[in-house]
């Protein structure tokens, strides 16, 4: 029943809101599958891959920090407008 709840709140949302969580959400799909491309490249060799794995790693954390950041601005966006 919450969930419902965060379903309708989130569909709900103002337009500038949904523009930036919907581009976050483009953003980190095009990343991770960078991410992907890095670690199938990399093929598990740590002695001349090593710079491919950070890469990729870092891609990651990168992925997930945008997304919180534009979660963040999306709840004071939609703050700001009610």
């Amino acid at each position: 029943m919450k969930l419902l709840r965060v379903f309708h709140r989130m569909l709900s949302m103002c337009p500038e809101a949904w523009y930036i969580f919907l581009r976050t959400i483009q953003l980190c799909v095009f990343l991770l599958l960078c991410c992907f491309v890095l670690l199938l490249e990399w093929n598990g060799s740590m002695m001349e891959g090593y710079t491919l794995f950070m890469t990729a790693s870092a891609l990651n954390e990168t992925c997930q920090a945008l997304l919180l950041i534009a979660v963040l601005g999306s709840v004071f966006i939609e703050d700001a407008q009610s």
